[in-house]
């Protein structure tokens, strides 16, 4: 720093090499900027999804992931617990759950 500046202790003004340093660390479109726009994309996608499901009268878990959920889901469940099952195990608990309704209505 040369004397011809004034003491930097964050009060002062018009200070060029203050400025300099202030520029370099600027961002205008970082690296996250691509990130982001796909971001935008997805939670799009997943806000129509989720908005469809809610049509369908079905309660997704959340917004988020909503575009692949409604897209794998093969049942009420998987979709309001955001879970995807194998179909070996959809079948299993499909019908369990049929025998737990057939004993609650008898």
């Amino acid at each position: 720093m040369s004397d011809l500046y004034e003491p930097h202790d964050g009060s002062h003004q018009n200070c060029a090499p203050c400025f300099a340093i202030k520029i370099r660390t600027v961002q205008f479109q970082g690296m996250e900027a691509g990130t982001r726009r796909n971001e935008d994309k997805s939670r799009a996608r997943d806000m129509d999804e989720y908005k469809r499901l809610r049509r369908q009268g079905l309660q997704p878990k959340h917004v988020f992931g909503s575009a692949e959920i409604g897209m794998q889901a093969n049942s009420q469940f998987e979709v309001e617990h955001s879970v995807v099952m194998a179909p070996s195990i959809r079948k299993e608990m499909e019908s369990r759950m049929q025998e737990a309704k057939a004993i609650t209505s008898t």
